[in-house]
């Protein structure tokens, strides 16, 4: 069952992201709606996580589904709050910097070398 509410959930997010990147059209090359799913999402699960962490279905529906299809930017964001809000800062700050630069460096390398195979 938890694997329906997480779908359900998981859709739905996935049709908001959608439906803000439709809704803003940028002007520039800069990635606005992007940007603002991830705000978004981050102001959201700051505030579902208040009421829902205690609650695994609600839990599973709301972060893990809707926020998660949304943007999983969001749980970034709690996952590096609880380690902060723990004082466990050398662990948090590590985990903002391996995701941040090893994520980007993955896009960099997994792009090229994608590239590279399909010429």
């Amino acid at each position: 069952m938890h694997l329906i509410w997480v779908f359900i959930g998981g859709g739905i997010g996935a049709a908001l992201r959608w439906f803000v990147g439709e809704l803003i059209q940028p002007s520039t090359d800069f990635p606005w709606a992007s940007l603002s799913v991830n705000l978004l999402g981050c102001l959201f699960i700051g505030v579902v996580s208040v009421f829902v962490l205690d609650h695994p279905t609600w839990s599973l529906f709301l972060i893990t589904g809707i926020l998660g299809g949304f943007t999983t930017f969001s749980s970034f964001g709690l996952d590096a709050f609880k380690l902060l809000q723990l004082a466990e800062y050398k662990k948090g700050i590590a985990y903002i910097a391996c995701s941040n630069i090893f994520g980007i460096l993955l896009v960099i390398i997994a792009h090229k070398i994608t590239t590279f195979i399909l010429k």
